[in-house]
């Protein structure tokens, strides 16, 4: 079957991302924009964390890092006081780390999170981890998180 100029190009985006532009994908549509009732809606855990600390780790197919949270307020659902988060190294990855590349020990994040998925990759403790419902969407350093965003997501958590 010969090669399009549209499927050469698709390829290249598909296979050429840097952290700086993740793959992203919500509903089926590529780099979608969410809102914070969105992904409150979607997500079983809404929570503010802070990072303790984070250690990488490989499988045959993948790696990734585990961070250890400790919850600082809770938003929806509930994940104890310290709790593990997992996310693989790659383009559809969200980080938990400084400038340093490391992991951005005692800095607090806005995470909207759900249940890996079954057979999701690594060894036990990761396969086990929430994971973020959108990497491009609402979960971010808890500093980016706009004061109306903050108002939002209190008020969707009295509501319930």
């Amino acid at each position: 079957m010969p090669s399009s100029p549209a499927r050469l190009l698709l390829l290249a985006l598909l296979f050429n991302t840097s952290d700086a532009q993740a793959l992203c994908s919500y509903g089926g549509r590529l780099y979608a924009r969410t809102t914070v009732a969105q992904e409150y809606r979607d997500a079983r855990w809404v929570v503010r964390a802070r990072v303790i600390d984070g250690k990488d780790w490989e499988s045959a197919d993948t790696s990734g890092t585990l961070y250890r949270l400790r919850l600082i307020e809770t938003f929806k659902g509930k994940l104890p006081a310290s709790f593990s988060f997992s996310t693989e190294r790659n383009s559809g990855g969200f980080y938990l780390d400084g400038a340093s590349g490391r992991p951005d020990v005692g800095g607090d994040y806005l995470l909207f999170l759900n249940p890996a998925q079954a057979g999701s990759a690594g060894p036990p403790s990761v396969r086990s981890a929430p994971r973020i419902n959108y990497s491009c969407g609402q979960s971010r350093h808890w500093r980016e998180v706009s004061p109306s965003a903050q108002a939002a997501l209190r008020h969707l958590r009295d509501r319930r």
